[in-house]
């Protein structure tokens, strides 16, 4: 059998099929309704996936397995292009290869067609009858004959992931022997091509956001360095200079301006260092090290009452056994929600509630932030959006979530992540 390239909307006649229920043979009109209720069904879920999932490579094997699912087709790829390179970030029914991006390198340098390819850079679907037997003749396909092999399979449809105009990847169906894709069929792959596409761009959109905010926190830092410390170093110098002339030889220098200058110098390097480590505890708590996150939390809300007058009450559990990463995220999510607090929701007061399941009930940590403020209006979110998506990045991390509302007095944060970490 040869390769042949099929113009879309093309296709073979649909086979008599067989009930899953009775046994029996039904006629294709049957059969039709069947794969149109599964691929509506594959689309809500894949939809649903896309909106709710932690990470992508975790949203695009969940597609690629809906699409396996609906369809006569034995294995799925969703490939990502980057800087030129594409690479697997969602599968089904492909062995895992973790090189499998070098191999397609070292198939491109043979000079191997490849189809996606060519779909990625068109941006219009490609369907390819007997396929399989091609690549698998073509010595310059060698390195993935191993992969490409093993799922039983004979057409291929590659469809791009496009999102606001531009491609950035695409889909690749491997149908099962006897199955050409028809037009309802390629549709559907148009339709989870476009969820795929959906969670890649959310993926860079929230990238960009998290790299936002690292260059605002880092303004931030230099800005109170400038502010305090930088200024403070200065009247240090200036004051080593006058105190330096005071003891110059044949200067004559009472020993009460001497102490004076001494005084004040000495006072300018205690601030000098509590500004520092101020800034040290933001770069990394020392506290949670030393005391544990309940610990920690509790002597952050203390310097918060304290530099503000916002009362902010602990309720906490120390969650036993938690990754040490996982706490500073914790610490982090309630030091901006109480930051956000002070700024924000003209609330006199805060609570922070800190609990941890037994492993038997779920293991999961429950971390809670609310405060008797104006609360958030319809449909606005406060105006430090680059601190909500730090905390979201920080609790899908662990694969947990995030919700941020009203409860009826002010505003709540409520974060739960598994107590393991994932």
């Amino acid at each position: 059998m040869t390769e042949r390239v099929i113009e879309a909307g093309t296709g073979c006649p649909v086979s008599v099929a067989q009930c899953p229920e009775c046994g029996g043979s039904v006629g294709p009109a049957v059969e039709d309704a069947w794969r149109g209720q599964r691929r509506l069904v594959a689309i809500a879920r894949a939809a649903s996936s896309v909106a709710d999932a932690a990470s992508l490579s975790v949203t695009l094997d969940v597609v690629a397995h809906e699409v396996v699912q609906a369809e006569h087709i034995a294995a799925v790829q969703i490939l990502r292009v980057e800087g030129g390179t594409m690479r697997v970030v969602g599968k089904a029914g492909f062995t895992d290869a973790e090189d499998f991006t070098e191999r397609f390198e070292e198939c491109r340098r043979l000079g191997a067609r490849m189809m996606f390819v060519e779909a990625f850079a068109t941006r219009r679907r490609i369907v390819v009858a007997h396929r399989k037997a091609a690549v698998l003749d073509d010595p310059k396909w060698g390195p993935l004959h191993g992969i490409m092999g093993a799922p039983a399979w004979d057409s291929f449809a590659a469809v791009p992931l496009v999102v606001r105009g531009r491609a950035v990847g695409v889909l690749n169906a491997f149908y099962a022997p006897g199955e050409i894709p028809g037009p309802a069929a390629l549709e559907f792959l148009e339709a989870m091509a476009d969820q795929a596409a959906t969670a890649v761009d959310s993926a860079d959109l929230l990238a960009r956001s998290r790299h936002d905010a690292q260059l605002a926190e880092r303004a931030r830092l230099a800005r109170e360095l400038h502010d305090s410390v930088v200024q403070q170093v200065f009247s240090m110098r200036m004051q080593a200079k006058a105190l330096r002339a005071q003891v110059e030889p044949g200067r004559t220098s009472s020993p009460e301006r001497v102490r004076g200058v001494a005084d004040e110098l000495l006072d300018l390097a205690q601030n000098a260092l509590a500004d520092l480590r101020g800034l040290v505890l933001q770069l990394h708590p020392v506290e949670l090290l030393e005391n544990g996150l309940a610990g920690a939390v509790r002597h952050h809300a203390r310097s918060v009452q304290t530099a503000s007058g916002l009362r902010v009450d602990v309720d906490a559990d120390d969650p036993a056994e938690l990754p040490t990463e996982l706490q500073e995220d914790l610490y982090r999510i309630v030091q901006e929600a109480l930051h956000n607090v002070v700024k924000h929701a003209g609330a006199s007061q805060a609570s922070v509630r800190i609990r941890a399941d037994a492993p038997s009930e779920g293991g999961q940590v429950l971390v809670e932030v609310s405060d008797d403020g104006s609360g958030l209006a319809a449909g606005q979110r406060r105006a430090d959006s680059l601190g909500l998506v730090s905390m979201q990045e920080r609790a899908q991390r662990w694969g947990g979530l995030m919700e941020i509302g009203n409860d009826g007095r002010g505003c709540r944060v409520r974060v739960r992540v598994p107590g393991g970490g994932r």
